[in-house]
């Protein structure tokens, strides 16, 4: 049944479509693909054993959100694209009204299996293969929240490809601030350029924010491996400004990661088998083909219209605050509505607190803003409760702390226990007195022994850490999260991830201590397992331990022997500790399920911007930088200025400043100035475009105080202080523009490439 790519239900009766004859308008049925793998390890170890799809959001599942939203905007057919954990999805979703049908609408949901996939793009090369998309349709991952109106962004999308067949693609993008979309949800550093009159996307970057190395984590050699990224400068194709009158940069957009698409999308995976990523290949590589005329385009969302994809346990506490704070209205608790089929009581009070019927909150206990209270939860006798979430049937002693946390099925937090902006899944037990630090992460059945403190972002699981060489460890994420395999000897399930192929890295992972994999990396040989979670199970002698830790004894078998380590959680706990890597140390604290701090992150963005990205570090305006960013040597506070190369390009950038100066002071003739700058071009054996971008640089320069590294005789051409505002900016370099003269309309000719292209430097000026 799971087998490799495998459609399921009534994909005979609604796949297999008879063609229209000649001349027959034919109804498609508005159709969704549903990527309900991330294919990341972002909320490892919790996906070890849950599909994220899956995990409860507000105590809804995420994949609830999403089909509730396509239901409501016109979908028809929806194919749910199913790899880790398949078997999870399968089953929830053929158990539920969605697939059940009960409703009596015309909403149909299949379900499309491969246990060894590793990437989006696989996974759209398979849909494509299958041959079940037959027209533009909804694509999005299977752990977005959103509102949005997706019948405006579709009637948009139509109306172009009317007019332009090759407008393959609508992106949807939420307006926000750069501190919202980085520090908040934990999203990269996003730029977007579009053709503000057509809204066609023509340039898509995105980068890791600034950061600094976290000192508080790591010995010496890893404090300094944590080299500290900064944003490189952005880099356009001149042909744009050629080719469109005007561009717009965005700085400010959130991806909301729904896009509609045309079936020449799958067409694109097919053909190019390098593409993974949605966006990091696919977008990006469509974009520097330009030359096949495939053009995708942007969509903005209205500033009531929300769209949020949960890519991250960052995001995790951010979506859902904002489902608490009404901003995904009608998607929120007291609606009822969610998940589909089921009968929620929960009823809101000021301030945005929702407790279900059930729900039981003893008379004394203190509770605060932003608070979900689920069916069967019991808080105790002054217990002080702040911003957090508890699922079904959670058990909350006396004098317990929970604040900005999320507590889900079947938790149990004994009395005196403090717990804080951490994430613990169902079945945790935290015992008496015991302390859980900001960003800790729990899997399932995690054990807490009495008077324990879980450090800050510490993730724990009853599953063994991964062993991954650091020769393969891959920082950014991608690749296969977990993947079901067949049982091993002894009983045990396991699962493996990562990227490659299922057979390469069966080797370097053991999810228990004792399995040992098969060679195969077949879909073929997986085995149809029911049961809620089934990606490793326990040993006899782990269940009996475990099960001794949860009612406060020792977690020793049959012989006395303790199962699992001391240190970690106590002679009463049941977990592994595990540890991060050295490469992502300093970024636990922008990413963890704990906000971020606003003023660290900020400070990030404050050091990156003291530094002109095409100079050294000596080059500060005003003066106001970072001391230790100034003093132009390659030291240890992140100056990536010091190689020899880096310093070439410096000196080359200051002579044609200061030979561009030395004409606009002197008032050469358009000429003069040509000649000069032509001899410098060919001293120096560069081209036209380099002297054409650092003359531009220097122009628009002129509109800010002079750096440290210009001659005082050129100094007086600056102003003493910075323009107030962005309007005031342009303004001023408009007006040096013009008092350029000469000079000014000489870059185009500098400009000039062999061939007659013009790098049309002059036309921004103007």
């Amino acid at each position: 049944r799971f087998g490799a790519s495998a459609l399921t239900r009534r994909e005979a009766t609604r796949v297999a479509m008879p063609k229209p004859k000649s001349g027959e308008d034919a109804k498609v049925p508005l159709q969704a693909v549903v990527l309900a793998d991330s294919f990341t390890q972002a909320f490892r170890p919790i996906t070890l054993e849950r599909p994220k799809a899956l995990l409860p959001l507000c105590n809804v599942p995420m994949i609830e959100y999403v089909l509730e939203f396509l239901s409501t905007n016109g979908v028809e057919e929806v194919f749910v694209f199913c790899c880790a954990h398949a078997e999870q999805i399968v089953e929830y979703l053929e158990n539920s009204p969605w697939c059940q049908n009960s409703s009596g609408t015309n909403f149909v949901v299949h379900t499309v299996v491969s246990t060894n996939c590793i990437s989006a793009g696989e996974a759209l090369r398979l849909i494509d293969h299958r041959h079940v998309i037959r027209a533009d349709f909804v694509l999005m991952h299977g752990d977005v929240v959103a509102n949005m109106d997706l019948k405006k962004v579709l009637h948009a999308h139509n109306a172009r490809r009317k007019k332009e067949k090759l407008a393959i693609m609508t992106l949807c993008f939420k307006p926000t601030t750069q501190a919202l979309r980085e520090t908040r949800f934990g999203e990269g550093n996003l730029i977007v350029v579009t053709d503000p009159d057509t809204n066609r996307v023509l340039h898509y970057e995105t980068h890791e924010p600034p950061n600094e190395a976290d000192s508080s984590f790591g010995d010496g050699e890893q404090k300094k491996a944590q080299k500290k990224p900064q944003l490189p400068p952005l880099s356009l194709d001149a042909s744009l400004f050629s080719d469109h009158p005007s561009i717009k940069i965005s700085t400010d957009l959130l991806d909301c990661h729904v896009d509609i698409c045309a079936p020449e999308v799958l067409y694109l995976f097919t053909d190019n088998f390098d593409y993974q990523n949605l966006r990091r290949d696919f977008v990006v590589g469509t974009l520097n083909e330009r030359e096949l005329g495939n053009n995708l385009y942007a969509h903005a969302l209205a500033s009531d219209e929300y769209a949020v994809r949960v890519d991250s346990l960052r995001t995790y506490d951010a979506v859902s605050k904002d489902v608490i704070q009404r901003w995904t209205y009608p998607m929120v608790p007291d609606t009822n509505a969610l998940p589909m089929g089921t009968s929620s009581t929960y009823k809101m009070e000021w301030p945005n607190v929702y407790s279900d019927a059930n729900a039981r909150v003893h008379a004394s206990a203190k509770i605060g803003a932003g608070c979900v209270f689920g069916d069967g939860c019991v808080i105790g006798a002054g217990c002080v409760v702040e911003q957090s979430t508890f699922g079904k049937n959670t058990r909350v002693g006396a004098n317990v702390t929970v604040k900005g946390s999320y507590l889900q099925t079947n938790v149990t937090i004994h009395d005196n226990a403090t717990v804080t902006s951490a994430f613990a899944a169902d079945g945790v037990v935290v015992h008496e007195n015991a302390t859980i630090g900001k960003g800790a992460v729990l899997s399932y059945d995690v054990v807490v022994g009495p008077g324990q403190i879980v450090g800050d972002y510490s993730r724990v699981s009853l599953a063994t850490q991964p062993v991954i060489d650091d020769d393969e460890y891959d920082s950014d994420d991608d690749g296969l999260e977990v993947g079901s395999l067949p049982s091993v000897s002894d009983g045990r399930r396991v699962s493996v991830g990562g990227v490659g192929s299922l057979g390469a890295r069966a080797k370097a992972q053991n999810f228990g201590g004792r399995a040992t994999l098969k060679d195969s990396d077949s879909d073929d040989d997986a085995q149809d397992v029911k049961g809620p979670r089934c990606a490793f199970t326990l040993t006899d002698r782990e269940k009996d331990a475990l099960a001794k830790a949860k009612s406060g004894l020792p977690s020793v078998d049959g012989v006395g022997k303790q199962v699992w380590s001391v240190d970690a959680l106590g002679a009463a706990g049941a977990g592994n500790l595990w540890t991060a890597h050295a490469s992502d140390l300093r970024n636990l604290w922008r990413y963890s399920i704990a906000p971020a701090p606003f003023a660290r992150a900020r400070l990030a963005y404050h050091k990156d911007d003291a530094l002109d990205s095409d100079d050294d570090a000596t080059h500060t305006r005003g003066g106001t930088g970072d001391p230790s960013f100034g003093n132009g040597s390659d030291s240890e506070s992140g100056n990536e200025f010091g190689d020899d190369a880096d310093q070439a390009e410096t000196v080359f950038r200051r002579e044609v400043a200061e030979t561009f100066l030395r004409c606009v002071k002197h008032g050469y003739a358009e000429a003069n100035a040509v000649v000069e700058l032509q001899g410098l071009k060919m001293a120096e054996n560069r081209t036209f475009a380099d002297i054409a971008r650092y003359v531009l640089m220097t122009v628009l320069g002129l509109a800010l105080p002079a750096p440290k590294d210009v001659q005082k005789e050129n100094a007086r051409l600056y102003p003493v202080t910075s323009p107030a505002s962005v309007p005031e900016l342009l303004k001023v370099t408009r007006k040096k523009s013009r008092a350029l003269g000469a000079p000014s309309r000489s870059v185009p000719k500098i400009g000039r490439r062999p061939g007659g292209d013009v790098t049309h430097v002059g036309g921004l000026l103007q």
